[in-house]
């Protein structure tokens, strides 16, 4: 893992997500799947339900973390998860831009 990098908050066409850096390496964007639902008006539970239903088409460490898995909780409350949000969850995955782009397909597929 590259150092994170947090970069707050950003807003693009009235929408506001995370600006993230640097887990994929130097300089690479990330996403949360949270804000990309957010982003293309789906359900973060759809999305998470596609993610998981097409795990074998992404690439651990390359194209998505789950910041579920191993000791992340504070990266993901810093990121804007409450602790209910976190302990809620099933998955919080981060996606690389390569990881995202494979998403936008799958999501393609999907419809």
């Amino acid at each position: 893992m590259s150092n994170l990098i947090f970069k707050g908050l950003t807003e693009v066409q009235g929408m506001r997500f995370n600006h993230i850096e640097g887990w994929f390496g130097e300089g690479k964007k990330a996403m949360l799947v949270r804000d990309i639902a957010n982003i293309h008006g789906r359900d973060l539970k759809d999305i998470n339900r596609n993610i998981n239903n097409n795990i074998s088409r992404l690439k651990k460490g390359i194209d998505l973390i789950d910041l579920k898995v191993g000791e992340y909780k504070s990266l993901s409350l810093e990121l804007g998860y409450s602790n209910q949000s976190y302990a809620n969850a099933n998955n919080i995955y981060l996606l690389s831009e390569r990881g995202y782009a494979k998403l936008l397909k799958i999501l393609e597929d999907d419809f």
